[in-house]
């Protein structure tokens, strides 16, 4: 058998043959870290957001905050990446 039938298939966007970086360990570790915090506060609290007023677990809009920012960190790479690529074409 020889080296290739030994490695796993590439995750979606990932070359083939490309090691996975210190940053991939890193988003792991976080957001382990932050589902344990989130499971851990499961308390009732009431949350007020413009004109509405309601109760909530806690982990319910600790969970709605880490995938907001997470998804906010994921675009903001993106949007400036496009907003230079159009700056290039003027």
């Amino acid at each position: 058998m020889n080296d290739r039938q030994h490695r796993a298939a590439p995750l979606p966007g990932q070359k083939p043959g490309r090691e996975r970086s210190w940053r991939f360990y890193l988003a792991i570790a976080i957001g382990i870290v932050a589902l344990v915090f989130i499971i851990q506060n499961s308390q009732k609290v009431e949350v007020d957001f413009i004109v509405a007023t309601t109760s909530t677990p806690l982990f319910f809009i600790l969970l709605i905050t880490f995938l907001a920012g997470f998804l906010a960190g994921w675009l903001w790479p993106h949007v400036r990446r496009d907003r230079k690529r159009e700056q290039k074409r003027d």
